[in-house]
Formats: structure tokens, sequence, C-alpha cells
């Protein structure tokens, strides 16, 4: 059975990341939680009356809502989310923030976008320091093939602009406060083969996996990808 299209966000750039940057310590929550009660109703239940640490109830909504929308939305089989319990439960972060660096721009196209089509540029050139202004620079270019793009105020670009580059950072492939550079982000084996795994479910052939456009989401090629994917790291 072909996997629902909507393991992908369509080809339409949103402002899905205006709200929220990464929310790295509350995805680990929303997914220990999980882990610990099976259910997400209860998991959902449980974060927003009171097991964020946010004082606003309507904080804590919107938080469970952007974790639900980058994270269950598509419906992903049981498997997915339970590999993504098992890395928020590790100690170190490397799991989880890898993991988030594929999951979550394949539910926003754009911060995926931004990711390969300017990110990984930048990277193979050695250019490593990105800013802001880089972001809304390609936001400009890209108007004429997405004119969603001219609907949104100057605020709501500015915003973007910003959080779609703490988002990476959050997860591992930036880092810095107001000048942010590129870092190859840190990815454990068994990360390796759950976007393996993902691939396969979505009818990728084995032959054809390491060179899926989704191992540039941690700045690797097809070469590095073929490495991984044979040592298992």
């Amino acid at each position: 059975m072909q996997p629902d299209p909507q393991w992908r966000a369509a080809n339409i750039y949103a402002t899905k990341s205006t709200s929220k940057t990464g929310l790295l310590d509350e995805t680990r929550l929303f997914l220990t939680t999980y882990a610990t009660l099976g259910d997400f109703q209860a998991t959902y239940q449980a974060l927003i009356n009171g097991d964020l640490p946010q004082r606003s109830r309507s904080t804590r909504q919107t938080i469970v809502d952007n974790i639900k929308k980058r994270l269950i939305s598509w419906n992903p089989p049981a498997w997915v989310l339970d590999d993504l319990a098992a890395f928020a439960q590790e100690e170190a972060p490397a799991a989880l923030q890898a993991a988030l660096l594929i999951h979550v721009p394949r539910q926003d196209r754009l911060l995926y976008d931004v990711v390969q089509q300017l990110i990984v540029p930048s990277w193979k050139t050695g250019a490593t320091l990105v800013l802001r202004e880089d972001v809304q620079r390609y936001l400009d270019d890209m108007t004429p093939t997405h004119p969603e793009i001219g609907t949104w105020t100057h605020g709501t670009r500015e915003k973007l602009a910003g959080n779609l580059l703490s988002i990476l950072r959050d997860y591992g492939q930036l880092k810095g406060k107001e000048r942010k550079q590129i870092v190859e982000p840190v990815v454990p084996a068994h990360v390796v083969q759950h976007l393996a795994r993902l691939l396969q479910a979505e009818g990728i052939a084995a032959g054809e996996l390491a060179h899926h456009p989704d191992w540039r989401l941690w700045l690797w090629d097809a070469a590095r990808a073929e490495q991984a994917l044979a040592s298992g790291s």
C-alpha cells in the first residue's frame, strides 16, 4: 500500500513558523508523556492542563497545536512515533534533534526549501554564515513561483525569517544567536535507519535511498548517505 500523500506538506509556502520556533523541550515532553500514557488525547490534555511549564493555558494550547501539526497531522504509522518517543527519552539530545530536522521540514515546505535551496548551497561553498536577510532575499526570489508570499505582511515575513533560522538552530543545523553559523548536525546511527525506513515506506527503492534529497536536511550528499547506510552510522 502506498503512503498517503500527506506524508509531506503540499508545495505551498505557509506561515506555519511565525508562532513558535523549535519547541525542542516541549516536543520532548510531548513524546515522553505519550510514551507513558500511550494515548494522544490523554497526552494533549495532560500538557494543556499543566504539564507544560508555561503559565498561560492559551500558550500551552498553541504549543500543543504546533507539535500536533509537526508530528501528528500526517497520521504517521505507529513505528514512527514509537521511534520519536524513544529518541526523546535519550539523555543526549542529538537523536531527537536529528529526527526533528527530518520530520518538521517534511511538514513545512518553506522550511524544507530554505534548507535545500539556501542552507545547503551555502554549506557546499564554505559560506557558513546565514542571516535573516538571506532568508528575506530567498522569499523575494521565490515570490514569482510562490505568489502566496506576496500576500504576507512585512511583519510576517520578518518573523518567519528569524523563526526559520531559529528552528534550524534548535535542531542542530545552525549555531549562534544573532549571527548564525551552519554546522553539520550530529546524527546517531539509529536515526539514519529511521530515515531509511521512512523513505522505504514511501516507496523509495533501496538502490535509490542515498540519492533522496531528504538526506540533505542533514547537509549530506549521496556519498555521505551511502557511507552511513553501509556502516549504520
